[in-house]
Formats: structure tokens, C-alpha cells, sequence
């Protein structure tokens, strides 16, 4: 395992950064006096990118009545933390649309249960009020992404894995048996290579474990609570993909009933409608 575990830690290291546009972004976001005019002049430099999140500010998702044409226009409508997770979601499409050995229809479903799970956060933090609804929509797109370096990665333990899970093993723990690293651990190491705050390798390292988080317990309740949901309600995971276990402690601090995953569901499905063509969901 020793040799494995070196190998997926080099495939952790190779992986492409993400734009420098985003990592300016997410630092900038990080001060108390940023102003949306600070990100606009940044999001700028990158025409891509700039399409791409005026694309998203023109899309069902906002239902704006009028266009927005410019950057300084979408900044003053939408904000900075919206505005971090437009260019977050509109760069991170690409390592799952396009990854290497992984199965592209693999990828393209990993990639739908992310947005999910990133609509499903933004969703609980904005009725608990536990923990700023913005940052929970990053940590739910992103406290997967993970599961894509091994998907790319574990080809060859493909079999393995599915043998380890048909013996009645949990994921994560046929993950570390077999690799030496959950998924988990992984994504919290891609997202350390990329400069995220500690905030947001936290709630990635600890989503399936929150009780445990180091930083913030509730953001990483949070994002295990939308996982979870998105999971029962199968929007964007394979029927055959494994399931996991609530914390039952994480489920109850966030004080959603399970008879409200009918609401949730029929949000998240509505929301998924609306963001397909811009996001390539298909």
C-alpha cells in the first residue's frame, strides 16, 4: 500500500491549479473591506472565466429581468461572496467535465452531485443561519473533488474497491485500506495545494466526520447534512454508487426534519433544470 499511497500523494501534486483568477479571488474575498469592484478588476484579466460567470449572472438561476452586460453590473447586483462562487463553480467544471483516465460519464454525474450538494448547502445555511450561506455552497461543490483524483487515479483498483465494498465495507474505509487516503483527504489536500482557507480544507477533510472538524464544526455539518440529502433524494448519484451513514448529531444541530426532503428535493431538481446548459450538465 506504501507504493500506492505515494503514487496517488504524487497524482495529488500533478493535478492542474486552479486559474490564478480564482486563487486572486478567494483571496481577496478574504478581507473584511472588500468590495465586489476589488473582484471584478481581477475576474476581468480572464476573458474565459468572464464570459462563463456573466453566462451564469444572464441564467435562469438569478431570473434577472433585465441582461447584465458588464462584470461591474453582475458585482453590484449579486455581491462578493456570490460573485467567488460564480467564478469558483465556473472554474472547477472543467477538472470534472475533462480529467484524464477518469470515465467521462462518471465524472459528468460527480460533477451534477456537486452542484447539487452546493445548491443543498447554500439551502440549510440559509434556514439555520449556523454558517455563511456562501462559503457552505463551496464547500458543498467542492467537498467531493476528491472522489475525481481517485476515479482518475484508481482505474487499475477499480476491482479491488468493488470487492472491498461487496464484503461489506464502508467507502471510506475500503478507500483507505486500499489507497492509504479517503476521499476526503485527498479533496482537503487538493484544496490545501490550492491555497483555500483553512475554513474550507476543514469542512472537506472532516464532511463525512464532523463531529471532529477543527476549525468549524458547523460548516462541516453542514456540508455532510447536504451530501447526505442529496444522496436519499439520488439527485446526480448513481443508484449503484454507495451510500453512507447520517450524523445523527450533525442532522439534528442543523434542525432540518427528514419530512422536509421532499421540499429540498423538488428544490434541488428545480434549480438543476436551470443550471444544466450553462453548467454542461448533459
Amino acid at each position: 500500500m506504501t507504493q500506492v499511497l505515494d503514487e496517488l500523494l504524487e497524482e495529488i501534486k500533478s493535478v492542474e491549479p486552479l486559474p490564478q483568477v480564482a486563487t486572486r479571488v478567494m483571496q481577496l474575498a478574504a478581507r473584511e473591506d472588500v468590495v465586489p469592484s476589488d473582484l471584478v478588476a481581477v475576474i476581468q484579466t480572464d476573458a474565459g472565466v468572464t464570459a462563463k460567470v456573466l453566462k451564469l449572472c444572464n441564467s435562469a438561476l438569478y431570473g434577472f429581468k433585465r441582461e447584465i452586460a458588464s462584470l461591474p453590473e453582475a458585482g453590484n447586483l449579486l455581491g462578493t461572496s456570490t460573485l467567488v462562487n460564480l467564478v469558483l463553480t465556473s472554474c472547477a467544471g472543467r477538472y470534472f467535465r475533462n480529467y484524464g483516465y477518469a470515465d467521462p460519464e462518471a465524472t459528468l454525474k460527480l460533477w451534477e452531485q456537486s452542484i447539487a450538494t452546493a445548491f443543498a448547502a447554500n439551502w440549510l445555511a440559509s434556514r439555520t443561519r449556523a454558517v455563511d450561506r456562501n462559503r457552505a455552497y463551496t464547500v458543498g461543490l467542492l467537498e467531493n473533488i476528491g472522489k475525481l483524483v481517485l476515479c482518475r487515479f484508481a482505474h487499475e483498483q477499480e476491482e479491488e474497491l468493488r470487492n472491498a465494498l461487496a464484503n461489506g465495507k464502508s467507502l471510506l474505509e475500503a478507500e483507505h485500506d486500499i489507497f492509504g487516503l479517503d476521499h476526503a483527504e485527498v479533496g482537503a489536500r487538493l484544496a490545501d495545494k490550492w491555497d483555500f482557507p483553512e475554513l474550507l480544507c476543514d469542512a472537506i477533510r472532516f464532511h463525512h466526520l464532523p463531529q471532529i472538524a477543527q476549525i468549524d464544526v458547523a460548516m462541516a455539518e453542514v456540508g455532510h447534512v447536504a451530501e447526505m440529502f442529496v444522496h436519499r433524494l439520488k439527485v446526480g448519484v448513481s443508484h449503484a454508487e454507495p451510500t453512507y451513514d447520517w450524523n445523527s448529531q450533525a442532522l439534528a444541530r442543523c434542525d432540518i426534519e427528514a419530512t422536509r426532503l421532499e421540499e429540498l428535493g423538488q428544490t434541488l431538481r428545480a434549480e438543476l433544470d436551470k443550471a444544466r446548459r450553462i453548467l454542461e450538465l448533459t
